[in-house]
């Protein structure tokens, strides 16, 4: 497989990452992450595996994950992903969205399971 079709492959991944946490669809989400899963969000809020799909999963919904152009660098069975991601969002327990910007860095892994995120973390964007 040459690069442009790994690159093709993560882009891939990623754009189901964004379809599956709108939908809810908890199970894929699980596969796209690796089990060490280091996720630092926006807020420094840093969570492993198992604490963020319980966050995603129990604490907030995600409305819409809308991605700039994205940069993915391929070296072997790791890519790096960065980018601009706006999230909209809210807690389950509110009514009310919010609209969250940041620059994102991914790494990905290739392994039995496919692409997965290794490491997700994102920074707030100067205001």
């Amino acid at each position: 497989m040459n690069e442009q079709q790994r690159i093709d492959e993560i882009l891939a991944a990623e754009q189901a990452r964004r379809e599956a946490l709108v939908a809810d669809d908890h199970a894929r989400v699980s596969q796209l992450f690796a089990d060490e899963l280091v996720y630092v969000h926006t807020t420094g809020l840093i969570h492993d595996k198992a604490q963020y799909l319980a966050y995603a999963r129990d604490t907030v919904a995600y409305l819409a994950i809308e991605r700039g152009e994205l940069n993915v660098r391929v070296h072997g069975d790791v890519a790096i992903m960065t980018g601009i991601q706006t999230n909209t969002l809210k807690k389950r327990s509110e009514e009310s969205s919010v609209r969250a910007e940041g620059f994102v860095t991914q790494v990905w892994t290739y392994g039995p399971s496919g692409w997965q995120i290794a490491s997700f973390h994102g920074s707030r964007l100067p205001q």
